[in-house]
């Protein structure tokens, strides 16, 4: 329960931690992302285009009412005032629509993080909606394009009335001349008052005053009805004429009064009211973020700095602990090397140990291989010591023959040997010289008998050779065969099957304690009666050259279950006292450190197969030989 608690405790206290973190970032960002708008850059550049539309529309103004007193054309003016206002359309659209409808994520966080300060500060003000803004937008800008496209109009019909004046006014000239050239002097006097009377009229463009133009032009239609027909031409271009400058000045009126009527200024100083706002309540927002970002780096770094003063303290009591650690360290690794030391000793002893059970067990077997052939010399010996001894009393009869120094010395030496002739049988001492030799060779057979023992034993161990040398597998599997003779005459049929092979490099003593006991192992598991097929084999690949030798038994086999676990050290299926478990598990030691291969096959109730692969040129890194060194 308690380290539940302490568990527990832990997890809050991190979940804690994440959370101030995240918070402290939190805020940071929404500071960053405030301090860092250009928003009041924007709304001051929406302020802008709003003044520059507003200076247009009343330079519109001026210049047609400058226009209209002076009855001069704008000129230049239209033009020049069209881009004007198209422009400023464009940027204020522009502007607009950057800082209402921004794009990015970035910028609509940063927009969202203004207008949320609303639930806040309530009494900063309040942002004005985009969606009103852009709307406000829209019909503004529809606005501004009617008041350009009636500007236009307007300065196109004063072009045309200008030039139908400049047509009107040759045409009374030459309408009056004509008629004094005929001495129609009363019509020429009323056509000249009337064209007077009709620019006077055109020029104030009054609605009265075009009224006033009509009646002058029935006048002038009625003085054309009182000329001859081939004379009226003139008089009836300067009616049609007048008529097109009435149409051009009620047009021009008409542009006047729909300018007049525009809610451009209107609607431009709502919008800039509405963007002054906004731009006060953004500047204010961003000076209060960037006030507070100052006070919240200050904090941070009073954190940091305790932080920091908190880290030097853990840093120092770390560095203590480091050196009690290298301290421990040092003596735990000692610790480590004495077990170390002390399990490779153990581990050489229980290696030593298992070859002295292997040759405990082939003591007994060799013992009686060796008293057998001990006893027949023996008896030869005692027998042919014996028959020596008979032939010794003859060898001392006939001394004196051979030590005669003349030939009478020599003849009485002959009388005595002679003399006793009925101590000796020719036919006896024949026979013991031939029972003597025959010994002799027995003899010599046991005794190689007892060498070839010794020997097999001796190279079983190599006591008396290097640990690493050129080994013939072949003679190797010989001399074990011949310390387990014991084993194999029971009834265990041996089959070889030698193939040339290389001489390897090798521990020889090692291999001889592998071939010992995979070879008790078959003997233990056939019963002492069974066959035992032993070959080589020499295989030449890309990888390396490698001899391979296969031992295959006849006996009871080794259950499926088992197979992955008889290499292991101390497992065994012999009974209590009979097996170590280390003999396989020896095997594979001495196999691997030689960098070779072992594979075991079996069948239960069929028998077992053991391959064994070993390189030519031996392992890489020599193998260390505690079994020897023990």
């Amino acid at each position: 329960m308690w380290v539940k608690r302490m568990g527990n405790r832990k997890l809050i206290g991190m979940v804690f931690t994440v959370a101030s973190i995240v918070l402290a970032i939190s805020i940071l960002a929404i500071l960053l992302l405030i301090a860092t708008a250009r928003t009041p850059e924007q709304l001051s550049g929406i302020a802008t285009d709003t003044a520059y539309l507003e200076e247009a529309a009343n330079s519109i103004t001026r210049g047609i009412e400058v226009g209209r007193a002076q009855h001069q054309a704008l000129g230049s003016d239209v033009q020049r005032l069209d881009v004007a206002l198209q422009q400023g359309s464009e940027s204020l659209s522009q502007a607009l629509n950057q800082t209402y409808q921004p794009a990015g994520l970035l910028a609509q966080t940063r927009w969202l993080v203004i207008d949320w300060l609303n639930l806040i500060d309530a009494d900063a003000g309040q942002l004005s909606a985009p969606t009103q803004v852009l709307d406000q937008s829209d019909l503004l800008l529809q606005s501004l394009q009617k008041l350009r496209d009636e500007f236009v109009a307007y300065g196109a019909s004063q072009r045309e009335l200008l030039t139908a004046e400049a047509a009107y006014a040759t045409l009374a000239n030459t309408t009056v001349g004509t008629l004094r050239e005929r001495g129609d002097q009363n019509r020429a006097d009323s056509v000249y008052v009337n064209t007077e009377q009709v620019k006077s009229l055109l020029a104030s463009g009054r609605v009265e005053d075009l009224d006033g133009v009509l009646t002058l032009v029935d006048q002038l239609e009625v003085v054309e009805a009182s000329l001859p027909a081939d004379q009226r031409g003139n008089l009836r271009s300067l009616i049609n004429t007048t008529y097109t400058m009435i149409s051009l000045r009620r047009a021009m009126n008409q542009a006047v009064d729909a300018m007049q009527q525009d809610l451009v200024l209107s609607q431009l100083e709502q919008l800039s009211d509405t963007t002054t706002n906004d731009q006060i309540y953004v500047l204010g927002a961003v000076n209060d973020a960037r006030v507070l970002l100052n006070v919240y780096t200050v904090l941070m770094l009073a954190v940091l700095g305790f932080f920091g003063l908190r880290l030097a303290a853990s840093h120092r009591a770390l560095n203590r602990s480091h050196d009690d650690l290298e301290v421990r360290v040092v003596e735990r690794t000692a610790d480590l090397a004495r077990a170390n030391e002390n399990l490779q000793e153990s581990q050489v002893q229980l290696v030593q140990a298992e070859k002295m059970s292997s040759l405990g067990q082939l003591v007994a077997g060799v013992m009686h291989e060796i008293n057998t052939p001990l006893l027949y010399v023996l008896n030869n010996t005692s027998v042919t010591a014996e028959a020596v001894e008979d032939l010794a009393r003859y060898v001392e009869a006939t001394k004196p023959i051979l030590a005669a120094q003349s030939s009478e010395e020599g003849k009485q030496a002959i009388k005595a040997l002679l003399a006793r002739r009925n101590e000796f049988d020719l036919d006896e001492i024949d026979e013991n010289m031939q029972e003597v030799e025959s010994l002799a060779q027995d003899s010599i057979e046991g005794l190689n008998q007892i060498s070839d023992l010794v020997q097999s034993l001796k190279d079983f161990s190599r006591l008396d050779r290097v640990a690493d040398d050129t080994f013939d597998v072949r003679e190797g599997i010989e001399k074990t065969l011949t310390i387990t003779r014991n084993l194999l005459k029971q009834g265990v049929e041996v089959q070889k099957n030698f193939a040339d092979v290389p001489e390897i490099y090798c521990s020889p003593s090692r291999l001889n304690q592998v071939f010992i006991n995979i070879i008790t192992n078959a003997v233990q598991a056939m019963d002492g009666r069974g066959v035992l097929k032993i070959s080589t084999s020499y295989n030449q690949t890309s990888q390396g050259d490698s001899v391979e030798i296969v031992f295959e038994d006849t006996g009871c086999g080794i259950p499926e279950e088992y197979l992955t676990k008889i290499m292991d050290p101390f497992f065994t299926t012999k009974p209590v006292g009979e097996g170590t478990g280390l003999g396989l598990s020896i095997v594979r030691q001495i196999v691997e450190q030689h960098e070779g291969q072992i594979f075991v096959d079996s069948k239960e109730n069929v028998g077992t197969r053991i391959v064994l692969s070993f390189p030519v040129k031996g392992p890489q890194q020599k193998p260390a030989d505690a079994e020897e060194a023990a």
